[in-house]
C-alpha cells in the first residue's frame, strides 16, 4: 500500500526527495508557497534576459565527481550541461585562471606559481579526496576537525590559502567553527570539475517534477500551509490557509528547520529541547544580488565564474560594509551576468516585516549603496563595467525571506560547526513521530550538499 507523503516545499531539496520517494512506490503531494515550483532553482526574465536566481554553476558533477553519482540515479545527466574549464579568483589586483578540469591540471596549475608548495598541494588534494569517499556513516571525525587548523597546517603559504579558498563562499568560512567536511567537499567538487546548465535551473525543475507527476504525484503552488497537524503524537497532515486539511502518513519539510518549527502546534508533543536546539542555530550570510543587462559591444565577458576579493580583506571573516567580496557570474549569450555579494541579515533586519515594493526610501537608498560598491569591486576585473551598464535590477536577504521563505534571508541554511557537530549536523528524523526534515540545512548546503541531504532522508525514509 502506497504511503501518503506530503513534502513542504519544492526547491531542489523538496524536488529530489520527491522523486526519490516517488520511485520508491510513495504517493507524494509537494505544497509550495510560491506561484511557481523550484525556489533557488526557477529563473526569471527582465527585460528580455534570463537571469538565474540560485543555480548558477555547480561542482563535481564530470565522472568521478561527488554528485556525478547522484545526478546520474536522478536523471540528470542527459541535461544539456556545459563544462566550464576555468575560474577567475582576484586577491586585489592580482588574478588567477584556476583550472577547473581535474585534479591533475589544478595541481600542475598551483605547482607552477607555487612552487615550494608542491608536496603540500598533494596531501591538500589526498585529504580532500579521503573525506569525499568516506562513506557518510564514517565521517564524524571530519566534521568534529577544525578546516582552518587543518588548512593552515596542510598550506603554510598564506597567499596560496588565499586563492584556494578564494572560490568558497559557499560555505561561509570562519576559522573558529568551519569544519573540515564541509570545506572540503566544497573546494574539492570544483576542482574535479564545474558545469552550468545551457537554460538554467528549470530544466532540472522540469524533469524531477514531470516524473513526479508521471507516477501521480502532485505538485500545489499557491499555497500556505497554516499548521502541520497532529494526534496523540503523531503528524497526520497539514492545515491550509484556505481551511482545508491535506492528510498525510508523512511529513517531510524540506524549508529551513526554524521555519518549520512555526508551523508546529502551540501544544505540539515535540520535545521542548529540541526546539531549543533549533532557535539557537546560526544561519549562514544572506546574499545581495545585482542582476546586470549591459549595452551591446561595450565589454567583453567570459563563461566562467569570477570570484573578487578587496587588498586586504580577510577572505576566512567576510566583512558587509564595505563589500569586501564577490561572486561574477556571467551570461555571455545574453551579454549580461549577476553579481553576488554575501551581506548579514542584521543589513536588512529593520526592514522585516515590509512587503515587496513597499519597504521606502531607506531601503532604496541603502540597496544603491551597495549596488555600487559590488559595481567598483567588480570592476578591479572587468573595467568600464559601470559605463557598459544598460539596466540593472537589484534583490536583497530580504527578497529571499519573501519569495521562498528563507530564514532570516539565508542563502545557505544552517551553519556548521566543528566544536559543536552533534548540535548543528540535524539527522532528517524529528523527535516529532511521522516529520523529517530535508534540504540544504540538514547536512550540506549548495546543489550538491542539499542533493546529498535529500537521498539521506530518502533512505530514512525506506519502507
Amino acid at each position: 500500500m502506497k504511503r501518503k507523503i506530503v513534502i513542504i516545499g519544492s526547491g531542489i531539496g523538496g524536488l529530489v526527495t520527491g522523486y526519490l520517494l516517488t520511485k520508491q512506490g510513495d504517493h507524494v503531494i509537494i505544497l509550495e508557497h510560491d506561484q511557481h515550483p523550484g525556489g533557488c532553482l526557477q529563473a526569471f526574465y527582465r527585460d528580455g534576459i534570463r537571469f538565474d536566481t540560485g543555480f548558477h554553476f555547480v561542482g563535481g558533477l564530470a565522472e568521478g565527481g561527488p554528485l556525478h553519482k547522484f545526478f546520474n540515479e536522478l536523471g540528470l545527466l542527459t541535461l544539456p550541461w556545459k563544462n566550464l574549464t576555468e575560474q577567475e579568483i582576484w586577491i586585489g589586483d592580482k588574478s588567477y585562471i584556476v583550472p577547473t578540469g581535474g585534479e591533475e591540471a589544478w595541481f600542475n596549475y598551483f605547482a607552477d606559481k607555487f612552487p615550494k608548495q608542491k608536496e603540500n598541494l598533494k596531501t591538500f588534494i589526498k585529504v580532500c579526496k579521503d573525506v569525499i569517499n568516506c562513506p557518510f556513516s564514517e565521517t564524524m571525525p571530519y566534521w568534529e576537525q577544525n578546516a582552518w587548523e587543518w588548512f593552515c597546517k596542510t598550506i603554510d603559504d598564506p597567499t596560496l590559502r588565499n586563492v584556494i579558498s578564494g572560490s568558497s563562499m559557499i560555505v561561509e568560512l570562519n576559522k573558529e567553527t568551519l569544519p573540515l567536511f564541509a570545506f572540503a567537499e566544497i573546494v574539492y567538487s570544483y576542482i574535479h570539475s564545474s558545469c552550468r546548465l545551457v537554460d538554467g535551473g528549470q530544466a532540472i525543475i522540469d524533469h524531477l517534477l514531470g516524473y513526479i507527476q508521471s507516477q501521480g504525484g502532485e505538485i500545489h503552488c499557491s499555497t500556505s500551509i497554516t499548521r502541520i497537524a497532529e494526534v496523540d503524537g503523531k503528524v497526520v497532515g497539514v492545515e491550509l490557509k484556505e481551511g482545508r486539511t491535506i492528510d498525510a502518513d508523512i511529513v517531510v519539510s524540506s524549508i529551513h528547520p526554524a521555519e518549520t518549527l512555526k508551523l508546529l502546534s502551540p501544544n505540539t508533543s515535540m520535545r521542548k529541547t529540541y526546539q531549543h536546539r533549533i532557535s539557537q542555530l546560526k544561519d549562514s550570510l544572506g546574499s545581495f544580488t545585482c542582476n546586470i543587462k549591459l549595452k551591446k559591444n561595450m565589454l567583453k565577458i567570459h563563461d566562467m565564474p569570477i570570484y573578487i576579493h578587496r587588498e586586504g580583506a580577510e577572505i576566512w571573516s567576510y566583512n558587509h560594509d564595505p563589500i569586501d567580496h564577490i561572486l561574477v557570474h556571467c551570461y555571455p549569450e545574453q551579454n549580461a551576468l549577476d553579481i553576488i555579494a554575501p551581506i548579514s541579515w542584521e543589513c536588512f533586519k529593520q526592514w522585516d516585516g515590509t512587503t515587496v515594493g513597499h519597504r521606502g526610501k531607506d531601503y532604496e537608498t541603502y540597496k544603491t549603496e551597495i549596488f555600487e560598491q559590488c559595481i567598483s569591486l567588480a570592476e578591479i576585473a572587468l573595467p568600464n563595467l559601470r559605463n557598459a551598464i544598460d539596466k540593472a535590477w537589484t534583490s536583497s536577504p530580504l527578497t529571499w525571506k519573501s519569495y521562498f521563505l528563507s530564514h532570516n534571508g539565508t542563502s545557505y541554511g544552517v551553519c556548521k560547526d566543528c566544536n559543536a557537530p552533534e548540535i548543528t549536523l540535524l539527522l532528517p528524523r524529528t523527535p516529532l513521530k511521522g516529520l523529517y526534515l530535508s534540504g540544504q540545512s540538514i547536512i550540506l548546503h549548495g546543489i550538491m550538499g542539499t542533493t546529498i541531504s535529500s537521498f539521506i532522508t530518502a533512505e530514512f525514509l525506506k519502507k
